[in-house]
């Protein structure tokens, strides 16, 4: 078993970037090709709105499917590289999750407003 295991692991230094955040990226746009081709596939198996039938009755059936298949995995490979790199900390996160206060005097300006009449209801 650590034999498949050290073997698997030369082969994902061997593919994957040395460099931390690209190897996450490439990872997770992986995972995120995977759940975009899963979407695709259930959209065609479910025939949801008739998407299967519209492809199918479509004059050329390839450009429907290239540009679905293009399209969910822009969108659903942009979320998950993009989830991952929000679930990054950075090295002073303190955890709080308020932001630095700015120092400085609040001056209150007065604004005048018009009244406007309302319309007439029918």
């Amino acid at each position: 078993m650590t034999t498949e295991f050290s073997f698997l692991q030369r082969q994902a230094d061997r593919l994957l970037p040395q460099n931390p955040l690209f190897r996450l990226l490439a990872i997770n746009g992986v995972i995120g090709f995977g759940v975009s081709m899963l979407a695709f596939g259930g959209l065609l198996v479910s025939n949801a709105a008739g998407l299967r039938d519209l492809i199918a009755n479509a004059e050329d059936p390839v450009v429907p499917l290239v540009l679905l298949a293009f399209g969910l995995l822009i969108t659903l490979g942009s979320a998950v590289m993009g989830t991952a790199i929000m679930s990054l900390s950075s090295d002073d996160d303190t955890g709080s999750g308020r932001r630095d206060r700015i120092e400085g005097e609040l001056i209150p300006i007065r604004v005048h407003a018009t009244v406007r009449r309302p319309l007439p209801r029918d």
